[in-house]
């Protein structure tokens, strides 16, 4: 994880907090990308996720520029972010000043939703509908349509954004298979470092994900 936030700061060295969102990463910075998704998904590996079942196949960017990914449940739900090769992510603004994990979620250049600005909803729709136009070269854009971490016991209703720009869509559905669920993870349930340490003491987590027919 360290060498992963490292070398995000390199990627993202000499770019302003504007610049970040201007335009896709090419080149070497797109490279660096690569690289830290093959090291988060060891990182992965070593907690336990040896193996993560993939059901269907992952559209490109021309048949659905957006993944709409659910239940969201977990904090470990990034390791679908990190199989789907990093896709833009939109997430509360908070995240991006998370230790360690909010220079590598900058680096996924996401589209961030600032709750305590009155304008943040239109700018965030704006901004899911210009990464959805498929004249421009960005990576799809993953969003869990339900907008919080529930319990997975059902889906709660989604949030419209995800279907704002009318393009089409492919739902990306999760699931965890352990017996024992350790990975749940809400506002109300246990704390994230009980979460954490509940599912390292396990020897490993089943994790399998359905990529189903575009919308």
């Amino acid at each position: 994880l360290t060498l992963s936030t490292c070398l995000a700061y390199v990627g993202l060295y000499n770019l302003k907090v504007d610049e970040i969102d201007e335009k896709p990463f090419t080149h070497w910075r797109l490279f660096i990308r690569k690289i830290l998704c093959a090291i988060l998904r060891f990182m992965f590996f070593v907690c336990g996720f040896f193996h993560v079942k993939i059901i269907g196949k992952q559209a490109s960017p021309d048949e659905a520029r957006i993944l709409a990914v659910a239940p969201h449940s977990s904090f470990f739900d990034a390791l679908a972010v990190i199989i789907m090769g990093a896709p833009s992510v939109v997430a509360k603004a908070e995240t991006s000043a998370i230790p360690f994990w909010g220079s590598i979620i900058r680096y996924t250049q996401p589209v961030l939703v600032h709750r305590n600005d009155p304008n943040s909803r239109q700018n965030t729709i704006r901004q899911i509908v210009e990464r959805s136009d498929k004249n421009e070269s960005w990576q799809q854009v993953l969003i869990f349509p339900e907008g919080t971490c529930t319990n997975r016991s059902s889906f709660i209703p989604f949030r419209p954004g995800a279907f704002l720009p009318g393009v089409p869509i492919q739902p990306v559905i999760l699931r965890y298979d352990n017996r024992m669920d350790t990975v749940t993870w809400t506002w109300e349930g246990l704390p994230a470092w009980k979460v954490i340490v509940y599912s390292l003491s396990q020897f490993y987590t089943n994790r399998s994900e359905e990529h189903t027919s575009e919308l």
